[in-house]
């Protein structure tokens, strides 16, 4: 099967802790986050990788194409690794024709965006009808350091009201905190959200050794658990590893 498909494909290494298939429907992403790994993997340069958002070509074509032959698949389609699905005004049209095949081929979709409120309630029948994931990265709470570190990305209050409100709509949501820059963010984060998330994902820096020793990673841990406790949560293998 993975031979026949054209966009839809199934993640590999780290990536597979995340999801079994995955969608990439860009190849730049205009939030231009400077923790992303994905310019280095791509072999392009940041300035490049950080243009404005440019489609893989006939994506919705390729998609439709995929979404007949794993109709009624069971599997989880992750939007997705490489790019946010969500990167300006044009997104949630291509997202509307997305969401409009997979609901007609019966697939199962789990959405990972920085994308805030305005995003999340256009497209929240979506997610009400199907039984779809709802994801934020959400990675700090300061706002000074979203502007710093994800210079394109929405605001931080505009993706906690989402999360918010998709919770308030019966969606199902989960927040992935990867990358860890400043371990007190993350308590910040959790305080904000704890009773609004179904489901929590926590992965450290990794690709910036000197920020990286910065912290005791297995305290970070065992105290991550504690603060979890009770709820819902996977830690990925670069933390309980250690």
């Amino acid at each position: 099967m993975r031979n026949k498909l054209k966009i839809v494909y199934e993640p590999q290494g780290k990536a597979k802790e995340y999801a079994d298939l995955a969608c990439n429907l860009y190849t730049t992403c205009a939030h231009a986050c400077q923790y992303c790994y994905v310019p280095g993997a791509m072999r392009k340069t940041r300035k490049a990788f950080y243009t404005e958002s440019v489609q893989v070509k006939d994506c919705i074509a390729k998609f439709e194409h995929d979404a007949k032959i794993l109709a009624w698949d069971d599997r989880e389609i992750m939007f997705s690794f490489t790019s946010d699905p969500y990167q300006h005004e044009e997104s949630l049209l291509l997202m509307e024709q997305i969401y409009d095949i997979a609901e007609k081929n019966k697939l199962r979709l789990n959405i990972l965006t920085k994308a805030g409120y305005k995003a999340m309630k256009r497209h929240s029948v979506f997610f009400q009808y199907n039984g779809w994931k709802f994801g934020s990265t959400i990675c700090f709470m300061d706002e000074t350091l979203r502007q710093v570190w994800e210079p394109g990305a929405p605001s931080i209050e505009s993706r906690i009201e989402a999360v918010k409100e998709a919770h308030r709509l019966g969606i199902y949501t989960w927040v992935s905190i990867e990358p860890v820059i400043k371990p007190q963010e993350v308590w910040d984060v959790i305080a904000a959200l704890k009773g609004h998330v179904r489901f929590w994902k926590i992965g450290k820096i990794n690709h910036m050794p000197e920020l990286e020793k910065k912290f005791e990673w297995v305290a970070f841990r065992e105290h991550l658990k504690e603060v979890l406790r009770g709820e819902s949560y996977y830690i990925k293998k670069s933390l309980t590893e250690l």
